[in-house]
């Protein structure tokens, strides 16, 4: 069973980055959660987004900031922002945030596709479940 506690000054934003993934880049949506401290662990940190307390999708993979300010998800750039981001490490859920709620509650702030390079990976859902289908 997992327990969190309500924190009443997290924030959030979501902004499509490119990020260097296999020597090559790859066009993510980072889903940045801050207002409390999130301390380097050994399990793996996550951000998911739920919907009617169902899991709608997890991060491909999440990082805690340097200075512990933030923990940031990246997920496909067609993430759906509705409902609640949960974040936690490992299989603990440590808290919530609502995601009608903060400056982009409407989605993702995109970048000029036009002003990307030839060679980025645009990572939708769709791309993303076959990569991992073939890491299996």
């Amino acid at each position: 069973m997992n327990f969190f506690r309500q924190l009443p000054n997290l924030s959030w934003q979501a902004r499509e980055v490119v990020r260097e993934i296999d020597d090559r880049p790859h066009l993510v949506a980072r889903v940045e959660i801050s207002g409390t401290y999130f301390p380097h662990r050994a399990p793996e940190p996550f951000v998911r987004i739920v919907q009617d307390d169902r899991e709608v999708i997890e991060s491909w993979f999440a990082d805690v900031s340097d200075d512990n300010r933030a923990l940031v998800g990246y997920f496909p750039v067609d993430v759906p922002l509705r409902g609640i981001a949960e974040f936690g490490y490992g299989d603990e859920v440590m808290g919530r945030v609502a995601l009608a709620e903060g400056p982009q509650a409407h989605g993702v702030l995109r970048l000029e596709r036009e002003r990307l390079p030839e060679d980025v990976v645009v990572v939708s859902t769709e791309h993303l479940a076959e990569r991992l289908k073939h890491k299996r």
